[in-house]
Order: C-alpha cells, then sequence, then structure tokens
C-alpha cells in the first residue's frame, strides 16, 4: 500500500489542472517537477500501471462531461434502519450499520473504544479508526499532525475512548489498492450519521469506478430533488476517504468541484480509477 510515489503525481496533478484548456506535454510535465520524460514514464507506469499519456487523457473537463453523459441512472434508495447489505465498493461487500441509541444515552460515544492508526496508500498517508462493529472514519493528513485527526473523532465523540493501535494490514483495502480480483471479505462500517446522509453514500457506493455523478442526479436518486445543498453537504461530509466515493460526485457542469480531502487528491484519485477505461 506504500505509495512514495503520491507527491511527485499530485504536483504533476496540480500542475496538468492549472491549464485545462490545453494540457501540457510530457516535457512540459518533466521540466515543471525538474526530471526528465524517462523518469515521468517510469514513474507513472509504477504507480497506476499505465503509461503517463493515457492518465493524462483521464482528467480534462471535456472528458467529465462525457463521463456524466454516460452515467448510468442512480437507484432509488429510501431511508432503512438496521444492517445496510447488498453494497459494494471496487467489487468488494459493504455492510454499514449505525449508531444505536445506546451511545447517547450519556453521550457520544459512551461505553466505546475505538482504535486508531495510520496507513499509506496510492494517495498519501489514511488515518484510519474504527469500533468492535466496523470502520468509522478514513481520512487523509494532507500533512497536519496526528493528534489533529485524533481531537476531531474526540470531538465528535467526546465520551469514546481512543486507542492508538500499530496499523494492522486491512484485507479490503490492499486488495483494491493493489487491483487485484476482489476478495471473499466485507468491508465492515460502523457510521454516526442521521439517515439522510447516509442515503447519499449508499447512492456514492451504487457508482462504479472511473465513472461521475452529480449532486442533482444524487439529490433526485434519495428523493430530494429540491435539497442540493443538502445532498451537497452529505457528499462533503462523507467520513470514509476513497472507498465511500464521494470524489466520483462533481457539479452538473462536469467541474471538478470542491472535496474535503483537497481537489488534487480529487482529480488523482478519479484518473488511478479510470487510468485504464476506455469510455
Amino acid at each position: 500500500m506504500t505509495s512514495p510515489d503520491y507527491q511527485r503525481i499530485a504536483d504533476a496533478i496540480k500542475f496538468i489542472a492549472t491549464q485545462p484548456e490545453q494540457q501540457p506535454t510530457l516535457d512540459e510535465v518533466a521540466e515543471h517537477l525538474d526530471t526528465s520524460v524517462f523518469d515521468i514514464k517510469r514513474l507513472f507506469t509504477r504507480w497506476c500501471q499505465i503509461s503517463p499519456k493515457t492518465y493524462l487523457q483521464t482528467i480534462n473537463h471535456q472528458r467529465a462531461q462525457k463521463l456524466l453523459a454516460a452515467a448510468k441512472p442512480l437507484p432509488e434508495v429510501k431511508s432503512q434502519s438496521g444492517l445496510i447489505g447488498g453494497l459494494t465498493t471496487f467489487g468488494h461487500r459493504v455492510q454499514i450499520e449505525g449508531w444505536l441509541p445506546s451511545f447517547y444515552k450519556s453521550g457520544p460515544g459512551y461505553d466505546l473504544t475505538i482504535q486508531y492508526s495510520v496507513h499509506d496508500s496510492p494517495f498519501g498517508e489514511m488515518f484510519v479508526a474504527q469500533t468492535p462493529r466496523g470502520i468509522c472514519q478514513v481520512t487523509f493528513s494532507n500533512g497536519l499532525p496526528l493528534i489533529a485527526f485524533v481531537s476531531n473523532l474526540q470531538r465528535l465523540l467526546p465520551e469514546a475512548k481512543l486507542l492508538r493501535t500499530e496499523p494492522e494490514p486491512i484485507a479490503v483495502f490492499e486488495s483494491i489498492f493493489s487491483r487485484n480480483k476482489p476478495i471473499d471479505k466485507t468491508l465492515n462500517l460502523h457510521l454516526f450519521a442521521l439517515p439522510t446522509h447516509t442515503n447519499v453514500w449508499r447512492i456514492l457506493l451504487a457508482t462504479d469506478p472511473g465513472t461521475l455523478t452529480d449532486h442533482i442526479a444524487i439529490a433526485k436518486a434519495v428523493g430530494r430533488r429540491k435539497s442540493t445543498l443538502a445532498t451537497h453537504n452529505a457528499i462533503t461530509s462523507n467520513p470514509i476517504a476513497f472507498f465511500i466515493p464521494s470524489h466520483r460526485a462533481v457539479d452538473p457542469e462536469g467541474h471538478v468541484g470542491d472535496y474535503r480531502w483537497g481537489v488534487t487528491r480529487k482529480h488523482t484519485m478519479h484518473a488511478w480509477e479510470c487510468a485504464t477505461s476506455t469510455v
């Protein structure tokens, strides 16, 4: 899962994104990174297993509009209590469990231990928190110290006990990052959220890698046609980075929009997903 190349990839993506009208050549990208075209080709191939020419074709505005036009209809989602199954992410089963009322009885997180650890990924360092029932948070450091994320989690669940652990491999994550065939494991998520937010995240899980959707289409799918702002807020508050794919949601015109973990990372995630797509 370790990806020491991510920062250089992110620098290249950021440079490309500043020139939306005409993508730079490989020579220009190499000059920006103060390296050679040969090294750029080797960097991209090592990181995402394809050539940089193919990779760079996946992150322009015209292609985003084409993907939106080709998007399949989103399924309608109704509120559901208890365990929510029948979901997938990158071909792996996902099960969502909400928080029981007892967690609020004496304050959010009462009598709950949350273990957290730091993991490497193709998109930089990940902070992962999990309860005995499943993963409750996946976020990216963005260069901030670990204590910042511990403090945020403690503010969300002030009565919970937080315990740092050594980063044990997470089988589903490793399978996805290595692009292997999906394994027979379920990704269990324990999410602290209103049903309206959970419904939006379920819609995101219904999208396929390398595709895009928009906020209006998602609002319609969850029965909130007049609440696109609330839908947008649910997308941006997604607590499970990448694996609940909020990076696939753009504005209706195909512009990348904002992203909780940075627009450059959003570009990078989408390009990593659809690098081998022919759409």
